[in-house]
């Protein structure tokens, strides 16, 4: 039997919540936004990370096992450290032949697999695959920010049709696809105006997209943490603040050094 994790996360409307988008395998930038969070480390402080952890574009550069670990063990020990399904891990979960620049990022994961483990490799595959199946897709705030991977997604029309999406499972889930694929373009601002409407907030985080450290488009935020085209940035939301709309996210705005 599959198990599943609760797909949109609440958090309540106390200290900070830092964001950050697709790492994709870099452990250096991984560890510096382990350093920023440890520095501000409470219960009140949060972690967000907003998937595509994994497949980097090259075996020598690809940190994703390593990360993959660490981070196992930071979503047991810590309440306050949230990591979002991509679509990457969204690929291995269907077994979706991914390609990235040319490259085929499912077979370059095997082989990594097949380094590291062994004859084990398919046994740790599953068990990764159960990881990624226990993630959530989102981030609710109390101050209205939604945080996902991408998307929106269309014709949802209220916070519980989000709540479980997984439920229909992870192939041939349209609303699952868009949210975890969709860039600007799939969608229009309005569309992610109505969408926020539809679920009770504001603006929108999302990576995904690489940009040169982040894109505000209308009431949404797009940001790049390591895998960009330039800049890397991440927000350090806070979620006593009010929010009106996405240039109050964007003053939130910090870059990597």
């Amino acid at each position: 039997m599959d198990i599943h994790g609760v797909d949109v996360i609440k958090l309540p409307c106390q200290g900070l919540a830092l964001v950050a988008g697709d790492l994709h395998g870099n452990m250096r930038d991984f560890h510096k936004i382990m350093g920023i969070w440890e520095d501000q480390l409470t219960k009140e402080n949060h972690l967000i990370l907003t998937g595509d952890l994994i497949h980097a574009m090259g075996h020598r550069s690809d940190k994703s096992l390593e990360i993959l670990e660490e981070i196992m063990g930071y979503c047991k020990k810590f309440e306050n450290f949230h990591l979002l399904l991509g679509n990457h891990e969204w690929a291995t979960i269907t077994k979706l032949r991914l390609y990235k620049g040319g490259v085929n990022q499912t077979q370059n994961f095997n082989e990594l697999l097949k380094r590291k483990f062994g004859e084990e490799w398919e046994e740790k595959l599953k068990k990764y695959i159960n990881f990624f199946k226990k993630l959530p897709l989102a981030v609710k705030t109390v101050n209205k920010v939604f945080i996902s991977h991408a998307g929106p997604p269309k014709n949802i029309n209220s916070l519980n049709e989000m709540m479980n999406i997984t439920i229909n499972g992870y192939s041939n889930n349209l609303p699952l696809y868009e949210l975890l694929w969709h860039r600007h373009g799939d969608y229009r601002k309005k569309d992610v105006d109505q969408f926020l409407e539809n679920i009770g907030c504001r603006a929108m985080i999302v990576g995904h997209t690489p940009v040169d450290g982040y894109k505000l488009i209308g009431n949404q935020l797009i940001i790049s943490s390591s895998y960009s085209r330039g800049k890397k940035a991440y927000v350090e939301l806070d979620l006593q603040k009010e929010i009106h709309g996405g240039r109050d996210i964007k003053k939130m705005v910090k870059y990597l050094r």
